[in-house]
Formats: structure tokens, C-alpha cells, sequence
């Protein structure tokens, strides 16, 4: 099966259901006869602009980001704001808390920004750990981040 077609079929199912996992995903996908990997899967995610929000039980479950005329770093605040649950400063990193499965999406937008600050991501499913090479440099990276969120965000 072609990527666009398995891209199709995901996006129906994301439409269709509510699915909170990439698990719940791919058992969707071979309901349909569709044989793919999470690795697969988990760049669909990505090339779709999927990201997680609430559903109405109070869990979380995959959203098509509807717009996609703008930028990046127009991306990364907005998913900021919407995922993001507490941040903090450990010497020369930041530690961000995001709602569950939400970690990878914002690292790959960082990541694409290329902040100057930042030298390296890593992502889990609700963590993300922003290194940089000192401690100003995560100052200016906590500022960034306390500048967008203080009014989101209940300390």
C-alpha cells in the first residue's frame, strides 16, 4: 500500500474514532486490512500534523491540526499552549511536562527552528529534556517558554 493511501485511511479513522494511542491506531489500521509499523505510523503522525487533545472522558485522543498556513514556530507556541502542563530550569536544561504523547511533537518542531540555544532534544511520551551548552543559554530558553505559558499554565 502507497503512503498517501495509508495516510487516507488514518485520517478517516482519526476523524471516525477516538484514538488515544499509536496502539489503538495501528489496530485500526489492520481492521483494515493495513499492514504498517509504529515507526511508520509515528512519521504518519508527524507528516499529518497530528497532535493530541482532550477528548470528552477526560483522556486524550489524536486531532488533525486543522491549520497548516502557518509557520513553525506559529505551530510550536500554539502546541505550547495546548500541551505543555509545567516547565522548569535544571542548570543547563529545561525540562518541559506535556499532556501524554505529546513530547515528540513539540521536540520535532524545536528541532526544526533550529533554536541557537538549544543543542540537542529528547523526547518521551510526556517529557521532553531541552539541553543547551550553558546556563544562560537555558535562562533564555526557560524565558521563552515562561513568556508564552505564564498565563496558561496555574503554578
Amino acid at each position: 500500500m502507497k503512503k498517501a493511501e495509508r495516510q487516507m485511511i488514518i485520517k478517516q479513522i482519526i476523524l471516525n474514532n477516538d484514538v488515544g494511542t499509536q496502539e489503538e491506531l495501528l489496530n485500526y489500521l489492520r481492521e483494515q486490512g493495513v499492514k504498517a509499523t509504529q515507526a511508520t505510523i509515528s512519521r504518519d503522525i508527524k507528516e499529518l500534523n497530528l497532535i493530541k487533545t482532550s477528548n470528552p472522558e477526560g483522556g486524550s485522543k489524536y486531532t488533525i491540526y486543522q491549520n497548516t498556513e502557518i509557520t513553525v514556530e506559529d505551530k510550536l507556541v500554539s502546541t505550547l499552549k495546548s500541551v505543555v502542563v509545567k516547565y522548569t530550569q535544571v542548570q543547563f536544561m529545561n525540562v518541559v511536562m506535556t499532556l501524554p504523547g505529546n513530547a515528540h511533537v513539540i521536540g520535532a518542531l524545536i528541532d526544526d527552528i533550529e533554536f541557537p540555544e538549544i543543542v540537542g532534544t529528547v523526547a518521551g511520551n510526556d517529557t521532553i529534556l531541552l539541553i543547551s551548552k550553558t546556563e544562560d543559554d537555558a535562562h533564555t530558553i526557560y524565558t521563552y517558554l515562561d513568556n508564552l505559558l505564564a498565563d496558561v499554565i496555574d503554578d
